[in-house]
């Protein structure tokens, strides 16, 4: 029993001194857009999306294990914005009227994360909490008397993914960029705002529900301490993404 316990561990000490395990933390930030996607809206012609660009940024903590495989943390300040352009009822201008919705909010996501040969893939989910709401609308005020916050729902819960790939750096520090998406499962209206033409006029009784999906070009800038074990036993890979 002896034996067969001092070989178990000689076997998990030879394992970990081949393992690289380490901690980075990063800034990280982005530009892109969103979609808001209501099957009752998209199905009307008379309603057109109009793509606005959104930001995130913030920072990172990751947790390194087995050399090409990650956990890591993302707190991160985002922004997001709609707008439609349509004709309300009794409109007579020649252009279409247009309302237009930016909200922001913290992102909290929980990746996993594999790098291999420079490149990475990230999958996990994504907690966000709204605190700002900017409304506008050129066609009328269709809102009142809710307040611009009292459209969406506090907070929401989706799916994020992710790969891009390694620019360049040192052993400890480096810098990526790539594509993160992000679906959100929850409906972004409030019960109040479905019954004050939120999104945007909705001509049926029973409303369906307006989900957010994102598309944003992060760059990362990482850098790596608290090795286990000497980072000499592997090297990144340098792999230039346009």
């Amino acid at each position: 029993m002896k034996k067969a316990t001092l070989g178990l561990l000689l076997l998990v000490i030879g394992l970990t001194a081949h393992t690289q395990t380490w901690f980075d933390i990063g800034l990280k930030g982005g530009i892109g857009t969103s979609f808001w996607y209501n099957k009752q809206i998209f199905d009307d012609q008379k309603i057109v999306h109009k793509f606005q660009p959104g930001y995130t940024f913030g920072g990172k903590f990751g947790f390194n294990f087995i050399q090409e495989h990650q956990i890591t943390f993302d707190i991160l300040k985002s922004s997001f914005s709609q707008d439609f352009t349509y004709r309300p009822e009794g409109w007579t201008a020649v252009s279409d009227a247009r309302r237009e919705f930016t909200i922001g909010g913290l992102d909290m996501l929980l990746m996993y994360r594999t790098n291999r040969n420079g490149t990475y893939f990230e999958i996990g989910p994504q907690w966000s909490k709204y605190s700002s709401v900017e409304y506008a609308d050129n066609g009328g005020d269709f809102i009142t008397p809710l307040e611009p916050a009292d459209l969406v729902n506090k907070s929401n819960f989706g799916i994020a993914m992710g790969f891009g790939g390694y620019i360049f750096g040192t052993d400890n520090f480096g810098v990526s960029t790539g594509l993160r998406f992000n679906y959100m499962f929850n409906d972004l209206a409030s019960s109040d705002a479905r019954d004050a033409n939120f999104p945007i006029f909705i001509p049926k009784e029973s409303t369906n529900p307006t989900n957010n999906l994102g598309v944003i070009f992060m760059i990362e800038l990482n850098y790596d301490f608290g090795y286990l074990v000497s980072p000499r036993c592997g090297t990144r890979g340098k792999l230039f993404v346009l």
